[in-house]
């Protein structure tokens, strides 16, 4: 179930990384006012993120920690997205508000997930 979990959250992570990365001025219109540079910033990073999350899910046994961390992360990932829609913070088209509540709820289950199935210290 872990390697599923993560799979599907660098798929996520994938899409979006490129996304950001490569159509960063159409995102940007389309959620509201973000500048370019950083979603451009953000969709190599969720690039990034979905290598380790797919190379992780490859490995035999992952380590906890790590796994522990792309859940803190996901969780961040909540965070953030809540501070910029309450904030009215460059999320600001209802387009860009539907969708970000929708991923930040997907983050998060997988975040939820990731933790609570992370291996246990043997």
């Amino acid at each position: 179930m872990l390697r599923h979990v993560l799979r599907a959250n660098a798929a996520s992570c994938g899409v979006f990384g490129a996304i950001f990365a490569c159509f960063a001025t159409g995102a940007s219109a389309f959620i509201g006012d973000p500048p370019v540079v950083v979603l451009q910033v953000l969709g190599v990073g969720l690039l990034v993120n979905a290598v380790a999350l797919v190379w992780t899910s490859l490995r035999t046994k992952p380590e906890r920690l790590l796994i522990l961390a792309f859940a803190v992360g996901d969780m961040v990932w909540v965070l953030a997205t809540l501070v910029l829609l309450i904030g009215g913070i460059w999320i600001l088209t209802l387009s860009g508000i539907v969708w970000a509540i929708c991923v930040a709820i997907f983050v998060g289950a997988c975040g939820a997930l990731q933790w609570k199935l992370a291996p246990h210290k043997q």
